[in-house]
């Protein structure tokens, strides 16, 4: 996440008028009221004075940022301590939050071998909408100093598809995350739309995390992780991370592939539609460990899919439960980095009980400055159903910079007899049952 430093000196024309006209005009609103009385009205022209001086001050400082910022060598941006518009105001303005924009525009080309559409079979070119290597979005984050370790902290983020500007996660407007809270010397305390913790303790060893090869194509619920209607706290110290996350209604809108909605927050049946979550890491400079649990209930309207050919499991009753459990670990080994894992998941429903494992091995490492490599081997094992699968990924990226970058993936899945996972994500690219397929797809990453 970054503040928009960069584009200050293109955007200071655009801040300087607003800002000095809401100002005066909420000032000017102020003074037009006739029933003051003449001290009052003292008062506020002396306000509006002082006004007048600190918006000339904020755009003096603003000016000489940007006059300072156009006379640095583009060669060396880092020999002056970055600082945002934002951060200018609110440090002059007393009270002011500081507010980051923040955004990922990720999307190309993809084709996929062996595809199945009811009686249609063959290959399939697509943009796909969901990912690329990660989700596109944009976002808002502000961070209000309250008294010395104490900070008011908030998130906007919305998700959108790529291939025709929808949104995301069900249609939310801010579906990716909408939270708000504190931050404390023992941790964030937060509320609101809010990830799983069963996602920060797999994200170390996970290097692939939401790509549109990876975990997420044996098991979709990954991806869109999250809560609605939750309370979470999560804290670290020094090397020690911990957090958990309980939610009164788990999902509203629906947003997970063949999962249904889950709304809760039933008078006299809480455990309806409930999830929870948490985590633990320790993460050391060569290495790192951490365990994971996500605990979701049914409720009206819920389904548990496996995402395998098999039909989603009903999943309508409150003591019904779906458990993943996760463990891993990481090394660095020089410039490199190896993740392993498995992740257990558990269906004990009304319906049918039903467990899967995928173990994971995944690495990643620098050719040059520019040029890096990484990629996976995922196995999943489905007794209860007889679906088991395999999948291999190789990701190559070239980076014009740190922000920017183009990449090429291929990925190749195998399906035991039975089974119909997918090489990549989405509705209608499944194989025949018992199916190989290829996947390859060449896109760009934005980051701003």
């Amino acid at each position: 996440m970054k503040t928009i430093n960069r584009h200050t000196a293109q955007t200071f024309n655009t801040w300087q008028r607003p800002l000095a006209a809401a100002v005066l005009a909420a000032c000017g609103l102020g003074a037009s009221v006739p029933a003051l009385a003449d001290a009052e009205n003292d008062a506020l022209k002396r306000e509006v004075a002082e006004q007048k001086v600190l918006i000339n001050r904020i755009l003096s400082e603003l000016e000489s940022l940007r006059a300072a910022q156009a006379a640095a060598p583009a060669a060396a941006p880092a020999a002056t301590p970055a600082t945002s518009v934002g951060a200018k105001v609110a440090s002059l303005v007393p009270g002011a939050p500081q507010l980051s924009f923040y955004g990922v525009l990720d999307g190309g080309y993809e084709h996929i071998s062996n595809v199945q559409q009811g009686s249609n079979k063959g290959s399939l070119n697509r943009l796909p909408s969901i990912t690329g290597t990660i989700a596109s979005r944009v976002g808002v984050k502000a961070v209000k100093a309250l008294t010395e370790g104490y900070k008011a902290i908030g998130v906007a983020e919305a998700g959108f598809n790529m291939d025709d500007g929808s949104l995301g996660q069900g249609g939310r407007l801010f579906g990716r995350q909408l939270y708000a809270g504190i931050d404390t010397p023992i941790g964030t305390f937060t509320f609101g739309r809010q990830y799983s913790m069963l996602l920060f303790g797999m994200d170390s060893s996970d290097l692939l995390g939401p790509n549109i090869y990876g975990l997420g194509s044996f098991d979709y619920y990954l991806p869109s992780a999250r809560f609605d209607n939750s309370i979470a706290w999560r804290g670290t110290f020094s090397k020690l991370s911990m957090g958990i996350n309980y939610s009164a209604g788990r999902d509203t809108k629906g947003g997970t592939p063949s999962s249904g909605t889950c709304a809760g927050e039933i008078a006299g049946n809480a455990n309806s539609c409930k999830g929870w979550s948490a985590m633990i890491r320790y993460d050391d400079e060569r290495f790192g460990l951490a365990a994971a649990t996500d605990v979701q209930h049914g409720g009206t309207g819920a389904t548990a899919a496996f995402f395998n050919g098999t039909a989603a499991i009903p999943f309508t009753n409150s003591g019904d439960t779906d458990t993943r459990t996760a463990l891993g670990g990481y090394v660095k080994l020089g410039q490199g980095k190896i993740g392993v894992g498995w992740l257990g998941r558990k269906v004990d429903a009304a319906a049918a009980q039903v467990k899967s494992d995928i173990y994971y091995v995944e690495g990643a490492h620098p050719i040059t400055t520019r040029i890096s490599v990484d990629g996976s081997f995922q196995r999943i094992l489905n007794k209860d159903q007889g679906r088991d699968g395999s999948l291999i990924v190789l990701r190559g990226f070239y980076s014009f910079d740190k922000d920017f970058a183009t990449y090429l993936q291929l990925a190749h899945i195998d399906n035991s007899s039975n089974a119909q996972y997918a090489a990549s994500v989405g509705a209608g690219i499944s194989p025949p049952a018992g199916g190989s397929q290829n996947a390859s797809m060449i896109g760009l990453r934005y980051r701003f």
